[in-house]
Order: C-alpha cells, then sequence, then structure tokens
C-alpha cells in the first residue's frame, strides 16, 4: 500500500504531495524563497513536481504569470491539483511535457529550477523516483541551452545544487552566455561542510554578489536567524 502523505501547510496554501516521487524538502523552499521575481511579469518552473516553488512565485508577485513544467506524470497530478487549490490558479499553467518538448512563444524574465543531480549513483525500484532524482531525464546544462534561448535580455536563471555540481555549473554557464549575478552558499549547520549553492545568472556581467546561509544551530531543529528570515513568509512555525 502506498504511504499517504497529509498536506505540507504553509501560511497561504496547502500542498498535497501524495503523487509526486519527490516530496517537498528544503531545496526547494530554499529556491522558492530566495529567487526574485519582484520585477518580472512571467516566470518559468523547470521540473515543478508538486507546484511549490511556482506557487511560492505567485504569492511573491501578485503580477506574475508562471508557466511549469513536468514530464512526471504523477507529479503532474500534484501539481494540477495543488494549483487549482492555491489563492493563484489564475496565474499558474502546467504543461505535461519534457524540457525539450517545450517551445514556448514568449521569452521569460525568470526562470526556476530545482534539478535532478544524482549521475550515476545507485537506482532504486521506483522509476518514478528515478526519473526525478537523475540526471539522465535532464540536467542543468538542459537548462542553461534552454535559458540562453527562452530569457529576456534582463532575464535571470535561479536554480540550486550540490556544491560539487554547482561549482561546475558556474562554469559551464559561461559556455551558454550566462553569468553569475548571485550566489548564496548553504550549509547545513555551523560544523558542517557546505552542501548546496544557490546561483542567480544572467546574459548580462555583473559583480556576483555573494553570502552564506546556515539552516540551523548546533542544534536539531533550532533555526537561524537567517533562514527564518528567508523563509517566514511561508513557513508556518515561524512569525
Amino acid at each position: 500500500m502506498n504511504k499517504e502523505y497529509k498536506d505540507f501547510k504553509f501560511k497561504q496554501f496547502n500542498l498535497q504531495q501524495n503523487n509526486a516521487a519527490m516530496k517537498i524538502g528544503t531545496d526547494g523552499i530554499l529556491l522558492g524563497a530566495w529567487s526574485d521575481v519582484r520585477e518580472a511579469k512571467n516566470a518559468l518552473d523547470i521540473g515543478t513536481g508538486t507546484g511549490v516553488i511556482a506557487i511560492m512565485q505567485a504569492q511573491k508577485n501578485s503580477l506574475l504569470q508562471i508557466d511549469a513544467i513536468e514530464i512526471e506524470r504523477s507529479a503532474c497530478l500534484d501539481a494540477n491539483y495543488n494549483f487549482k487549490e492555491s489563492p493563484w490558479d489564475d496565474r499558474l499553467k502546467l504543461h505535461h511535457l519534457c524540457l525539450t518538448e517545450f517551445i514556448p512563444n514568449i521569452k521569460y524574465e525568470c526562470i526556476i529550477s530545482n534539478p535532478p543531480f544524482f549521475i550515476n549513483s545507485m537506482k532504486t525500484a521506483d522509476i518514478k523516483r528515478n526519473i526525478a532524482r537523475h540526471t539522465n531525464s535532464m540536467n542543468y546544462n538542459d537548462i542553461l541551452k534552454f535559458s540562453n534561448d527562452h530569457l529576456t535580455e534582463n532575464g535571470t536563471l535561479s536554480l540550486i545544487l550540490p556544491e560539487d555540481q554547482g561549482i561546475k555549473c558556474i562554469l559551464n554557464a559561461e559556455k551558454h552566455s550566462l553569468f553569475l549575478k548571485r550566489k548564496c552558499n548553504i550549509f547545513p549547520n555551523p560544523i558542517k561542510k557546505q552542501h548546496r549553492i544557490l546561483m542567480e545568472f544572467s546574459k548580462i556581467k555583473h559583480k556576483t554578489l555573494e553570502s552564506n546561509l546556515t539552516i540551523e544551530t548546533k542544534n536539531r531543529h533550532e533555526y537561524t536567524k537567517d533562514y527564518k528570515s528567508l523563509t517566514k513568509d511561508f513557513y508556518i512555525i515561524f512569525k
């Protein structure tokens, strides 16, 4: 019997995640909160999963129109339900297809993705989870190429990756004429090594703005002031 998951409750919306292989996690929340869509009129979420990142952007900007693409059918069931149940259904549009099949008729001011990052790691018996986790179906180079073609001249691409892949991504981005505008180094707690990088790319060269963010203090489930500040508009547990 499949495990039943309770709805994930945020301050302004709830999300179902019973069907999607990849459940709502810290990476998606970090990227969704960190991405800057304040001045944008349109955005694209690549690999939307449950739809959490797309819905977060709709909450942040009341004028934003958002396309979201997802290859995995079961994840689309959750995303479609979550979009319709959110307060911003009229600004969220789901496309069930892979990135190479998606041919938009506009250029985007913001592209956002929490891409698969497992490379040649042990596969599970769950085919849906393998698709969601592994770069065989899509990787950041696919997203870089797509973004070079479909970003506006002032547009931005925001990604989250493990540190080692993030460093490679920054180098590869320049081959696609995308340059690092912002970077945030993510640490689980003060005594552990960096494990993620949040990155924002632009077609225009800027001096990179770099910052650090630690999620927890030395005590488990005791969150830092910076993490609370970034995510307080979404997490119920933070005021």
